[in-house]
């Protein structure tokens, strides 16, 4: 059997673990894999390339393993390669994490006898018998089997400034692409999100006389994260959900599951009503607040943390209009609580913004490029010319806008209709399958499909532990197909 994996981030080393634990060795001897894998992020993945240690996982470290069987995976590396062990409710650099999957990636190439082309894959092509023809410019790999694990969609461009003179359209590596001249700047670092973070942490390091200023819509940033203990779920748990969606018939109502939350928040002492009202703001005084309740705050974090298992069972279950209905009451707030910033970061924006020697601007209605720089026209505040525009605004989830900044491939899947864009992000699969369903609605059993790709389907999945878990349902669902 001819297996391709497109892309070496955290989904393509999964599949690879997940193909050495779920195969038996006969199996295994009738494998052949290809990986293709440019050499940018090669074993690493896009967020975890070598790069500048000031750049910090926003999650705990031992929430940070890539074997599923083995959560302290990456805590037992750092002890044997670092020599640190008290590493509980640390944040490490990312470049750190990239190590450790590197030499992941390493020793499943060599104990699987995987064939590595490092080359950029412009086009997955259905052929005969159900098999996939996957194109570079140099070769072409044909295959029964095709696990797109790309990793990041293209960067937004909400202001189609890519390709002008000093617009930094994507920052990393930040080593790289930030290194700007020595003499002071002015720096607009375009939204408020883990990307916008990075830059401004960076250029502190580096350009400490450069003068910084966020630039975004609502200037509001993140929850901070909170002490965090271990809990258990009680109500929202797989097995209650599953027992409870089959009970339904395959439909749950939105107001069936906020009944669930507010038992599983009461039953952990936490008052649901003035947590959501009080905390995870994002805002400067917001900041301020949680970090006056970490207790509180952690303890509702742990729960969303322990009900990720459940977040694309509890999605998939519910009507469009209610998914919608979620979005536009509880999207936004429920984002900042499930990825927020370390404690540390959020004290010194805090701090910064406060003592003026980083602006925040929000409310942006437009920017042009001049002579003299960005001009960024603001509707609370006096027009702002700045020397540089860092993009921090993430990725583009919806592939019918600006398609022309995704991967070639991504485009060339979705315009040949092999994958359907979902209207939640990402392509349209089956859950949990991760098999592609093309503008047919037909499944593509031989594609399947992983990371910011999958996720308007499999809701949530912007964790280590999720992409790692959508490899196992992937690959048990190929061997089952087999």
């Amino acid at each position: 059997m001819e297996i391709g994996i497109i892309g070496l981030g955290v989904a393509g080393i999964s599949i690879l673990k997940e193909i050495d634990k779920q195969m038996t060795e006969k199996m295994k001897g009738e494998l052949n894999i290809t990986v293709f894998s440019e050499t940018e992020g090669f074993g690493t993945g896009f967020p975890y390339q070598p790069d500048d240690e000031a750049l910090l996982i926003n999650q705990y470290t031992e929430t940070m393993s890539i074997d599923l069987d083995d959560p302290h995976h990456f805590l037992k590396w750092m002890k044997a390669k670092r020599q640190l062990t008290d590493l509980y409710n640390s944040h490490l650099p990312r470049t750190l994490f990239g190590e450790y999957l590197y030499e992941e990636t390493l020793s499943l190439i060599d104990k699987l006898n995987v064939t590595v082309i490092r080359e950029k894959v412009t086009a997955v092509r259905p052929i005969k018998k159900g098999q996939f023809n996957i194109v570079t410019d140099q070769s072409e790999k044909i295959v029964d089997s095709v696990h797109l694990s790309v990793g990041h969609l293209a960067y937004q461009d909400p202001y189609a400034l890519k390709g002008l003179e000093n617009y930094i359209y994507n920052p990393y590596p930040a080593i790289k692409k930030l290194d700007f001249p020595d003499q002071p700047l002015r720096i607009g670092i375009l939204g408020t999100g883990l990307t916008a973070i990075d830059t401004y942490l960076y250029m502190k390091k580096t350009h400490p006389k450069a003068s910084l200023s966020f630039l975004s819509l609502e200037g509001r940033f993140s929850s901070v994260r909170g002490h965090e203990p271990e809990i258990e779920t009680h109500y929202i748990c797989q097995e209650s959900i599953k027992h409870l969606i089959e009970r339904h018939e395959d439909t749950v109502s939105l107001e069936q599951i906020r009944e669930w939350f507010q038992k599983e928040t009461e039953d952990h002492g936490i008052d649901l009503p003035w947590v959501w009202e009080h905390l995870g703001k994002g805002t400067v005084e917001g900041m301020q607040r949680d970090l006056k309740h970490l207790e509180e705050l952690g303890k509702f974090q742990a729960i969303i943390r322990k009900m990720r298992d459940c977040y694309a069972l509890l999605w998939n279950a519910l009507s469009d209009d209610e998914r919608d209905e979620f979005l536009k009451g509880y999207g936004q707030q429920w984002s900042f609580f499930k990825a927020p910033i370390p404690q540390k970061t959020a004290r010194l924006l805090i701090e910064d913004i406060t003592e003026g020697r980083v602006k925040l601007f929000k409310n942006i209605q437009a920017i042009t490029k001049e002579k003299q720089g960005f001009k960024v026209e603001l509707g609370d505040y006096d027009d702002q010319v700045f020397e540089y525009i860092v993009n921090g605004t993430g990725q583009q989830m919806d592939l019918l806008k600006n398609s022309h900044l995704q991967q070639p491939v991504v485009r060339q899947l979705v315009e040949d209709e092999i994958l359907k864009p979902y209207r939640y992000g990402g392509v349209l699969i089956d859950y949990p399958s991760m098999c592609a369903v093309d503008t047919n609605g037909e499944k593509q059993p031989a594609l399947r499909v992983y990371g910011q790709l999958a996720s308007g389907v499999h809701f949530g999945n912007s964790s280590v532990e999720m992409v790692a878990k959508s490899a196992r349902y992937g690959v048990k669902a190929m061997l089952d197909d087999i």
